[in-house]
């Protein structure tokens, strides 16, 4: 492992440049172990304390910009190679477990590792820490913005066009870096471009599961001549939460609430339970989702908006759709819980802030109470907590049972599969998202001229060229001697979501189409 990318590499994903490097290394080789002779010149492991989880985790919430990819990133440098609370092998396996489980992997990673080193309380403390940053942005923003983004003005509409146009284009940076990254033969660039295109035809709550499952026995046959490196058998981890029983009765648990709260929602009307409704729908969101953030968001604004196309011919009078000659529009009906507007606006504003994509669901929560008349804290804890506690009961569930099967030679056969089967869901993401930022934008050109030039700064840089210029000068009276270009400055996701909101201002200043 490792040997895909050198460390001076610059492999494109959006965010923090350094993080997403050790991503690559991390994620190119789920399978890899560590080299005997690499782990004597390693310092010793070292298991960290109640206050050591506390003091690494306290700040991290906060300056995790960058989505999935970068948090994985930053824990890998953080407790691999700074810390040593782990090795590397440990954190390849925890994080391929996160990523074939439904939930968000960099959540379920923040867990995992302080329940490898305190327990279920080490856990529940580094994985909260973690998160409650951007769920106290979102939820703030969901709950000021309400009345704004209901009916924005003109104006707004345009940076709104921005926003969204930037936080797709930055979803289609990770898709690449993660393509790259994932497929690296025929058989797993054939797994994903088969998720790709099964799950964009095809929308269903069942067909996510179904492509990871069809890509791990996929390479489990493909591979199943070729040896497998096992993990390190001499390390040990120090904790796996609970027992082997207790894990089961969790995810008997899981299932049990899953069925619960369909059954209740079958029989009551939305108007009559609007918060049940909502953690419902967010709770089987969350229990099917593979593949993390960028793959929830298609499920979430189906849920979550309901439209009607009304089509209208020349004389104004109503037609079905498909009528020649007829203009179609979508409108969102009484029973949409926020608008497809607000909905893009706040993917925007999550991709902006630290944290998981996930937290987007304290914000439409809080929008959708604002909407319904409902109390706000109400409806963010139903949205947010049914989007992460299938995620998180699962990884306390699972832990036990890893601790056992993680030696197994056909599930690390299976992971390649697995793995590229979540990226082609990915991919899948990124086209859908695209069309529908461009058809609701009130300027449809310029938003595609601010993706695109939001994916080129955030994915390639920003071309240095007034260093470049001063280096060439500098070194032209040097004999023999030949200037190095400066490398391009890799944008911040954070600035590219802002920019793109500015640039949407002036297309809609200036009049743009």
């Amino acid at each position: 492992a490792g040997k895909t990318h050198s460390r001076r590499g610059r492999p494109p994903f959006r965010g923090d440049r350094r993080a997403h490097a050790l991503l690559i290394r991390t994620m190119v080789s789920p399978n890899a172990t560590d080299d005997p002779e690499t782990a004597e010149k390693q310092p010793e492991l070292v298991k960290a304390s109640f206050k050591d989880i506390f003091h690494s985790f306290v700040l991290m919430g906060w300056t995790a910009f960058g989505g999935p990819a970068a948090h994985i990133g930053i824990f890998q440098k953080a407790f691999v190679e700074g810390k040593r609370w782990m090795s590397l092998t440990v954190f390849n396996e925890l994080l391929s477990l996160g990523q074939c489980m439904p939930g968000p992997t960099s959540t379920q990673v923040s867990f995992a590792i302080g329940v490898t080193q305190k327990g279920i309380p080490g856990g529940l403390l580094s994985g909260m820490l973690f998160q409650y940053p951007g769920l106290m942005m979102m939820s703030l923003a969901g709950a000021g913005a309400a009345e704004v983004l209901v009916n924005p003005d003109d104006w707004l509409r345009g940076v709104s066009a921005g926003l969204s146009a930037a936080g797709v284009a930055l979803v289609v940076s990770a898709a690449v870096g993660l393509a790259k990254g994932q497929c690296k033969d025929q058989t797993t660039s054939a797994l994903c471009l088969m998720s790709a295109v099964v799950a964009y035809y095809y929308v269903s709550n069942w067909i996510f599961p179904l492509l990871i499952v069809v890509g791990g026995l996929t390479t489990v046959f493909v591979n199943r001549k070729n040896p497998v490196k096992m993990p390190d058998a001499n390390e040990t981890i120090a904790h796996l939460g609970l027992s082997k029983i207790g894990g089961g009765v969790l995810i008997l648990l899981w299932i049990i609430i899953w069925v619960i709260t369909v059954s209740f929602t079958s029989v009551t009307k939305y108007e009559d339970n609007k918060e049940l409704h909502w953690f419902e729908a967010f709770y089987r969101t969350g229990s099917i989702i593979f593949g993390g953030g960028q793959v929830v968001l298609p499920l979430l604004l189906k849920d979550v908006t309901d439209v009607a196309v009304t089509c209208v011919d020349a004389a104004g009078a109503l037609v079905a759709a498909g009528t020649t000659g007829a203009t179609c529009v979508s409108v969102e009906t009484a029973k949409s819980w926020i608008t497809e507007e607000q909905f893009f606006a706040g993917l925007a504003i999550v991709q902006a802030m630290p944290g998981p994509l996930f937290n987007l669901s304290a914000y439409i929560g809080a929008l959708a109470a604002r909407r319904a008349g409902a109390n706000v804290a109400a409806g963010i804890a139903a949205a947010w907590l049914g989007l992460f506690g299938p995620g998180v009961m699962l990884i306390y569930g699972v832990l036990p049972f890893w601790g056992a099967f993680r030696t197994h030679e056909w599930y690390r056969r299976a992971l390649p599969g697995l793995n590229s089967s979540a990226v082609g869901l990915v991919v899948a993401a990124v086209f859908q998202m695209s069309f529908k930022v461009r058809e609701l934008s009130p300027m449809p050109d310029a938003s595609v001229v601010i993706g695109i030039v939001s994916f080129y700064a955030a994915h390639f840089g920003v071309p240095r060229f007034w260093k470049n210029a001063i280096a060439a000068g500098d070194k032209k009276n040097e004999p023999g001697s030949q200037g190095q270009p400066s490398p391009p400055w890799m944008m911040p996701a954070p600035l590219a979501i802002l920019a793109g909101g500015m640039l949407g201002l002036i297309a809609w200043a200036a009049g743009c189409t």
